[in-house]
């Protein structure tokens, strides 16, 4: 019997692939040109800057602040205390009228505590959302929404780091509103740390 014969064929290496670039080189190019018009869109770009003071809320109360009306605010503003972008937060709507002050204990945990009651002709939710919308846009953060503790009515606290080292709390609490009054209590105070 014959042994079969072995074929002993090279084997044939696969077929070369090229690659292109051009799909790389594409997308680069792509991004450089986006980038050459966003800077040409820039240089034509107005560079006023314009400051701004009390934000515009659409549909709330007109705001009134120490500024516009001192007799709202007594003693509130002492020898640069609050600091300027704490001070800020010292708005009442239009129209508020002030009832005296609180005693306020001293329950911050720093050398300034000061609180007054006021009365405005708005419904206690419009007060509460002015309160919570112009605070909010100046940069004050909620840190509490609710029931007052004493279940006298509801209550908005914010919380703000100051220009001087000190973090600020500012609170209201919203009375219930009898025949189109909102009585309230505004309160500032030097809180010891972040809470």
């Amino acid at each position: 019997m014959a042994a079969p014969e072995i074929s002993r064929a090279v084997p044939v290496p696969p077929p070369a692939r090229r690659y292109s670039i051009l799909p790389a080189a594409s997308v680069l190019g792509l991004a450089v040109l986006t980038l050459f018009v966003v800077l040409i869109a820039n240089s034509f770009d107005s560079s006023i800057v314009t400051p701004t003071t009390l934000p515009v809320i659409v549909g709330g109360l007109p705001s009134a602040s120490a500024a516009a009306d001192a007799s709202l605010f007594p003693k509130a503003l002492q020898d640069g205390v609050p600091p300027a972008n704490i001070a800020s937060a010292l708005i009442a709507p239009k129209g508020s009228a002030r009832l005296g002050n609180v005693p306020t204990g001293g329950g911050g945990t720093g050398d300034y505590d000061w609180a007054s009651t006021f009365s405005v002709a708005a419904p206690r939710a419009h007060l509460l959302g002015f309160y919570r919308g112009n605070l909010e846009a100046m940069g004050w953060h909620l840190i509490s929404n609710g029931a007052a503790p004493n279940g006298s009515g509801d209550e908005l606290i914010f919380q703000k780091g100051g220009t001087d080292g000190w973090y600020w709390e500012t609170g209201v609490v919203a009375l219930p509103t009898a025949a189109g009054t909102t009585s309230f209590t505004f309160r500032i105070f030097q809180a010891a740390d972040d809470s």
